[in-house]
C-alpha cells in the first residue's frame, strides 16, 4: 500500500487527537455528575487540581518527563494569564453560574466560545477564517442550541446574572485558546499544561482551605475522601479531563487555530449526550438528531473550508507527537490550550476540560 505523505499523515494525526479530546470531556460530564454526588463543587475542583498536579509534577521532578531548559526572554505574564483565564477563571464563573442557570440554558450560552474564539483570534492574532468558516461556525453553534432546547422554555429559570456569568465562562474558555495559541512558539504543550494544573491547584486548594478554615468545617473538606465512590470520578476528571485533555488542547492549539479547537469542545457536547444515552439510557430526540448534523457539519466545515493557505503559524509539526511528552521540545515550538468543557447533565455540574 503507497504511503501517505508526511503533511497528510501529521494533519491527520493532528485531528485524530482532537477528536480523542472531544471524546474524553464528553465522558467527563457523566464522571463528574458522579463525583458531585460525595463533595461540593467547589470542593471537588481543589480535589481535581491537586491530583491533576501532582499527576504531572511527580514525573517531571522525577525525571520522567523531561521539561524544556528554562530560557532567558520568554514572556512569562502571559504564561500566568494563560493559567489564570484557565481554569482558574473559566471554572469560578461557570461553579457559580450554574446555581442560576438551569442546563439548557447553560448548553445554549456556552454553545457560543466558538464565535468567541473566532473573533479574538482576528483580534489578537490577526487570524481570518474564510465566510464559509464563519458560516460553519454559527451552524455549530446552532447545533448545540438545537440540541440543549432552541425554545423559550429553554431559558427558564436561568437569571440574567447566571446566562451573564456562564457567558462570560465561554468567553473565557475562547481567550485561553487564543493566548495559549499565541505562546505557541515560546511555551510547549506540556510547560502550558504545567502552568494551568500549578494554577488551578494553588487556586482551588487554597479557596476551599480558607473557606472551610473560616467556617470551622474541616471535616467536611476531608469527607470525600474516606469515600470510595468518589475516587474513581476523580481520577478520570483529574487525570483525564484536566491533565490529559489539557495537553492535548494546547498541543491541538499549536497547529489550527483556535476557533477550530474550540468546536471540538462543543462536539463533546454531542459526546456527553451519546454516552447518556447508550450508558445512561437517556432519551434520544429529533433535535438531537437535528443538531448532531449541524454540529458535524459545522466543524467538518470549519476545518476544511478555509482554502489552502499555508502560514509559518500553522506549519505542520513533526509526525513524533510522543516526543512533545517524553523528549521535551528541542525548538519549544509546540505548545497550547484546554479545556474546557460546556456544561451537561445536572445543573450542579462543573464541566472538565
Amino acid at each position: 500500500m503507497t504511503d501517505l505523505p508526511a503533511t497528510v499523515k501529521s494533519t491527520a494525526a493532528i485531528y485524530a487527537l482532537a477528536i480523542v479530546y472531544a471524546i474524553v470531556i464528553g465522558f467527563s460530564f457523566m464522571f463528574t455528575k458522579l463525583a458531585l454526588r460525595h463533595a461540593d463543587p467547589f470542593d471537588m475542583l481543589a480535589y481535581r487540581f491537586a491530583l491533576s498536579f501532582a499527576a504531572l509534577a511527580i514525573p517531571v521532578r522525577a525525571g520522567w518527563i523531561r521539561m524544556p531548559r528554562r530560557q532567558e526572554g520568554r514572556p512569562r505574564l502571559p504564561l500566568l494569564l494563560v493559567s489564570l483565564v484557565y481554569p482558574t477563571a473559566f471554572f469560578g464563573f461557570q461553579s457559580v453560574g450554574l446555581d442560576a442557570a438551569t442546563t439548557s440554558g447553560a448548553g445554549i450560552f456556552s454553545a457560543t466560545s466558538p464565535i468567541f474564539a473566532l473573533l479574538l483570534g482576528a483580534l489578537l492574532l490577526k487570524e481570518r477564517a474564510s465566510k464559509l468558516q464563519l458560516l460553519s461556525v454559527l451552524v455549530s453553534a446552532f447545533g448545540l442550541v438545537f440540541m440543549t432546547g432552541i425554545s423559550a422554555d429553554a431559558l427558564r429559570g436561568t437569571s440574567a446574572v447566571g446566562g451573564g456569568l456562564i457567558l462570560l465562562s465561554a468567553v473565557a474558555l475562547a481567550l485561553y485558546g487564543v493566548l495559549a495559541r499565541g505562546l505557541r512558539t515560546s511555551y510547549s504543550a506540556v510547560e502550558l499544561s504545567y502552568a494551568m494544573m500549578r494554577t488551578g491547584c494553588l487556586f482551588f486548594v487554597g479557596l476551599a482551605l480558607v473557606r472551610h478554615l473560616t467556617q470551622g468545617t474541616m471535616s467536611a473538606l476531608l469527607a470525600p475522601a474516606s469515600e470510595p465512590g468518589f475516587w474513581l470520578p476523580l481520577l478520570y476528571i483529574a487525570i483525564m479531563s484536566s491533565l490529559v485533555s489539557s495537553w492535548l488542547s494546547n498541543f491541538a492549539l499549536s497547529r489550527i487555530e483556535a476557533f477550530k479547537v474550540s468546536l471540538f469542545v462543543n462536539l463533546g457536547n454531542l459526546v456527553s449526550i451519546s454516552s447518556g444515552v447508550l450508558i445512561m439510557g437517556d432519551d434520544w430526540s429529533g433535535a438531537q438528531t437535528i443538531g448532531t448534523i449541524c454540529m458535524l457539519a459545522g466543524v467538518i466545515g470549519a476545518n476544511y473550508c478555509g482554502g489552502k493557505r499555508k502560514t509559518a503559524e500553522n506549519a505542520e509539526p513533526s509526525a513524533d507527537v510522543g516526543e512533545e511528552i517524553l523528549g521535551g521540545n528541542k525548538s519549544a515550538d509546540s505548545s497550547v490550550e484546554p479545556s474546557p468543557e460546556v456544561s451537561s447533565g445536572n445543573k450542579r455540574v462543573v464541566s472538565g476540560t
